[in-house]
Parts: C-alpha cells; sequence; structure tokens
C-alpha cells in the first residue's frame, strides 16, 4: 500500500477521525481530531489543557481509527505513531502558516498566537486498511 492510499483511504472515511492515547501508567483516553496529513506524518491541532495533550506528554504512543462513514470509504482504517509536541511559538506560525491542517484553524484558535493551540505530528510506523476482501499494509 502506498502513501497517497492511505490519505485518500483516511479523507474518504471522513474529515474527522478518533485518536487514542494512554497516560504514563497506561489508562486509555479516546477522542475525536481532524486530521491532517504529510508524507508519512498525521498531524492534529489540540488545546493545551486537553485530556489527549497532558496523555501525550507522558507517553507519546498514538493510535488513530478511521471507522466507515459513508457508502465511498474503502474500508476500516487504523494507523499508529509516536507523537512529537509543537508547542511553542515560532513553531505555532511556521505550522499555522504551512497549511498542514485542512480546515480553518482561525475558528477554533482565533491566530498562531494562541497559546492554547499546540501542533501534534505523529509519525506513523504502520497503518492498515480492513477492506471487505482483504487487509492492506503501509508502513515508511
Amino acid at each position: 500500500m502506498e502513501w497517497d492510499e492511505v490519505v485518500a483511504a483516511a479523507t474518504t472515511c471522513g474529515w474527522t477521525t478518533y485518536v487514542g492515547t494512554a497516560d504514563g501508567v497506561c489508562r486509555p483516553h479516546v477522542a475525536v481530531v481532524a486530521p491532517g496529513f504529510t508524507d508519512g506524518t498525521v498531524w492534529f491541532v489540540t488545546r493545551a489543557s486537553s485530556k489527549k495533550l497532558r496523555n501525550l506528554r507522558e507517553n507519546r504512543e498514538v493510535a488513530f481509527h478511521w471507522p466507515i462513514g459513508n457508502a465511498e470509504a474503502p474500508g476500516e482504517l487504523a494507523a499508529w505513531g509516536t507523537a512529537t509536541l509543537h508547542d511553542d511559538a515560532d513553531a505555532r506560525h511556521r505550522l499555522w502558516d504551512a497549511g498542514v491542517m485542512p480546515y480553518d484553524l482561525g475558528a477554533f484558535f482565533g491566530d498562531p498566537d494562541d497559546t492554547d493551540a499546540v501542533f501534534v505530528e505523529v509519525a506513523l510506523r504502520r497503518a492498515r486498511l480492513q477492506t471487505q476482501h482483504a487487509a492492506r499494509v503501509w508502513t515508511p
């Protein structure tokens, strides 16, 4: 499976997905995010006060799940990776201006000076698309 197929499957399933995180003692948490994509990487923006960010500060492991959200979806997609947090002013401005997110960040955070906005970069190590007929896997 190629990276562009992973992105196509994710975006066809829907513009939001579930992200799973766990704290330092492995208590799980699931939340909805609206991801963006660059080569081999899934991005999302979250609030500094969120449970998922508190978890990521203790445990950088992340899982995503894109359920079959509509008739056009090619199947169910899951992905796993490790997060890097970008929460300083320079990173917020750079990533805001780079347009890594597929929606208007201003509707949620106002502008890149909002210290409540934290960009999360997840370098994937595996993605798996389960179709009706077979499972297809992407690895970097």
